[in-house]
Order: C-alpha cells, then sequence, then structure tokens
C-alpha cells in the first residue's frame, strides 16, 4: 500500500454493538484504500478485540489495534493520533455513521487548501443508524465566532496532523469537552479552518459512547472549563464555576505532561484580561435566560439560533 491519504482515528469503550457496522462502512468509504484506521481500545472485551483483529488480518497494512485500559477521550485520540501515519487525520468513533463519500469529500478540500481543519454539516440522532434528526448547518469560518462557541461539533473532522506542533494535542483532563477545546484553541491562535458543503454523517447522541456516557453534568462543567479557559466569560453558569476550577485551567496535558497556555498563546494573559467585561454581560445574559425560561420561550428561542452551547 501506498502511504495513506488520510488516518482514522477511532475510540472504542464498550461498543461491540457497533464494531461490524463500522467496518462495513469503512470499507464503503471511497478514500478506503488511501487510508488507515487506528483503533484505541478501552478496556476490550473479546469479542471486540476477535472483530477487530480479524478486520485487522484482512488489511493488515491498513490496521492499527491499541488496547489500554479506561483512559479519557482525550488521551485516546491522542494515542491514535501519535500512532497515525497520514498528514491528514479523520476523527470517527464508531457509534457514529459517515457518508459513503464524505470523507474523500473532506480530504480532497484539505490536499487543495491550507485549511488546519475541515468540517461540515451533520444530523444528530438519538439512535445509531437512523438517517432523521437535527439537521446540524454548521456555519463559514470565521475566527472571531470560533473562540467562542463549538460552532461546527467535533464528530466528523478531518485535521491536519501538524496542529498539534503549533497548538498541541487533545487536553487528556476532558472526557467529552475535548474537541470543543482544541477546537476554540486552534480559532484563538488564528489556524483557519473550512468547511465542504453536504451532509456528512450521523452523530449518535444516545448517551452511550465515550464521551457521553458519564452523563450530562459532567459535559457542563468541561464546557464551563473551556469557556473559563478561553474567556467565554458570558456564557459561564455560575453554578458550575467551583467544579469547572477543579480542573487546571491555565494548561493543557499531553501525554501526561502539562503544556501551559502561555507557551502555545504567547499573549494569552492579554487575550484572557481584555474578555473580562464579558463577566458582566453574563449576568446580564443568564437574568434574561431566567425570564425566558419563565414564559416557556427559551427552547424556541435556542431552536431558533440553532445553537450548540
Amino acid at each position: 500500500m501506498r502511504s495513506a491519504r488520510v488516518s482514522i482515528l477511532a475510540s472504542v469503550y464498550k461498543g461491540e454493538a457497533y464494531l461490524p457496522a463500522y467496518i462495513a462502512q469503512l470499507q464503503q468509504q471511497t478514500v478506503f484504500n488511501d487510508a488507515e484506521v487506528v483503533f484505541v481500545c478501552n478496556e476490550p472485551s473479546a469479542a471486540e478485540l476477535k472483530t477487530i483483529q480479524t478486520f485487522q488480518a484482512s488489511y493488515p497494512t491498513q490496521v492499527q489495534v491499541h488496547s489500554v485500559s479506561r483512559e479519557s477521550l482525550g488521551a485516546s485520540w491522542n494515542r491514535a493520533w501519535a500512532a497515525a501515519s497520514a498528514s491528514l487525520l479523520a476523527i470517527w468513533n464508531i457509534d457514529d455513521c459517515r457518508e459513503p463519500g464524505s470523507l474523500e469529500r473532506q480530504v480532497r478540500a484539505m490536499e487543495g487548501a491550507d485549511w488546519a481543519l475541515c468540517y461540515g454539516d451533520y444530523v444528530t440522532v438519538t439512535k445509531y443508524g437512523e438517517r432523521e434528526g437535527h439537521y446540524r448547518s454548521t456555519p463559514v469560518y470565521d475566527a472571531a465566532h470560533f473562540a467562542r462557541a463549538f460552532a461546527q461539533g467535533g464528530a466528523f473532522w478531518v485535521v491536519r496532523r501538524e496542529v498539534a506542533n503549533q497548538v498541541g494535542y487533545f487536553d487528556e483532563q476532558l472526557s467529552v469537552a475535548a474537541d470543543m477545546d482544541l477546537s476554540l484553541r486552534m480559532a484563538a491562535n488564528g489556524l483557519r479552518m473550512g468547511r465542504v458543503d453536504g451532509v456528512l454523517g450521523y452523530f449518535t447522541d444516545a448517551a452511550q459512547g465515550l464521551s457521553t456516557r458519564e452523563g450530562g453534568r459532567e459535559a457542563l462543567v468541561e464546557r464551563t472549563v473551556v469557556q473559563l479557559r478561553y474567556g467565554v466569560y458570558d456564557k459561564v453558569q455560575p453554578e458550575l464555576l467551583a467544579a469547572a476550577k477543579r480542573m487546571r485551567l491555565d494548561a493543557v496535558q499531553n501525554f501526561g505532561q502539562w503544556r501551559p497556555l502561555t507557551e502555545i498563546m504567547p499573549d494569552y494573559v492579554r487575550y484572557l484580561r481584555k474578555r473580562q467585561p464579558l463577566w458582566l454581560l453574563g449576568k446580564l445574559r443568564f437574568a434574561l435566560r431566567g425570564v425566558l425560561a419563565k414564559l416557556g420561550l427559551l427552547p424556541r428561542l435556542h431552536s431558533y439560533f440553532n445553537k450548540e452551547l
């Protein structure tokens, strides 16, 4: 096999039910012959390993398998990132479904542009394998907006391998918001992102994956960590501050080592200082939210703006 055009990073945790369909979808990708797949299996069962190793036996030069004790999603993605051989890396977890030509569209776009990351539209479904759900129409990249919001989601990224040299890897403290954190870090550092047209895939939001199984509060706390870290103070929910501050905010953890954000962003202190007035805006924001919630208008407003945060 010639050098892979893209390495697919797949974290696995209690994924026995998903693996056969996932492997079938991998082989249906139009770019599959030019791809490699890096599985990181968290506490794998014998059945999971047998399924993956059978697949590996059919494509020995294209499939890597790494078995680990239970670790955060950020740690698993970093492990796969470091093991991957291609210059382009695709995030694709086993409980999400991709359109057969989606990876090739993204790879072609990345090969023809200087983007650090490629994203696109997707559909959020409540049951694996469904095709009907909430259509997530992602916006055209805007650095200021993406530095404040997880505007594109993280389920269907293709990212350049060299991004790790520019802004570091995923923060291993995070099991739910590792992709959100890296996205805002990239935007804050001025890395360009771009989108491709058309639906890329179907994100399963059923509280069953490695990133969602722990429940809603963990997701909210980790989101607050990211907001505090990048000065999105007007969106910080006050009741989550104490829990968020139990994590280290001034550094990201990569392969067990701490990397200060002042090293990644030399202007980091001034970056946060300029955003201090947003605390006041946040107080006004949450006061208004409280009024809208009492009137029953908040869900309608969220639907109108198609919000992710």
